[in-house]
């Protein structure tokens, strides 16, 4: 009869530090998040076409920051800033004015050249955040 008390206690005892375990401790024990780094681009201007008219244009004042996660890229996106904006500038001369300017055209224009960066500096998506325009002035 003194054994089964005694073993009894003990399983409550270990009962009762596994749940200590799970609800104390392992909650306080939280992955860390690595802060987003942002690197911001130039202020550029470039052309932007207005609908299907050859030859109309209107001037985009823009700069753009990239969103990413690793420290290390910080230098690659220093050599390659000059891909990005040649990219940039081609990219809103290949759009039109009333792509912006649609409902979520812009979101959508942010997802395009988030996924071009993504080829063109060769890393993934759990790098590069996102970008986002500090300045998007079109006149």
């Amino acid at each position: 009869m003194k054994k089964i008390i005694i073993f009894g206690v003990i399983g409550v005892v270990i009962v009762a530090a596994v749940l200590v375990v799970v609800l104390v401790v392992l909650p306080g024990q939280k992955e860390k998040v690595l802060p987003d780094l942002k690197f911001p681009l130039e202020e550029m201007y470039t052309n932007i076409p207005v609908g299907d008219d050859a030859g109309s244009y209107k001037i985009l004042k823009l700069q753009m920051t990239i969103i990413y996660k690793d420290e290390k890229f910080t230098e690659i996106l220093t050599t390659k800033s000059d891909e990005i904006i040649d990219y940039l500038n081609g990219y809103f001369r290949d759009i039109t004015l009333e792509t912006v300017n649609r409902k979520n055209g812009k979101d959508r224009v942010k997802e395009e050249i988030t996924e071009e960066l993504i080829q063109l500096l060769e890393t993934d998506a759990e790098n590069i955040q996102t970008v986002i325009f500090p300045q998007f002035i079109i006149q």
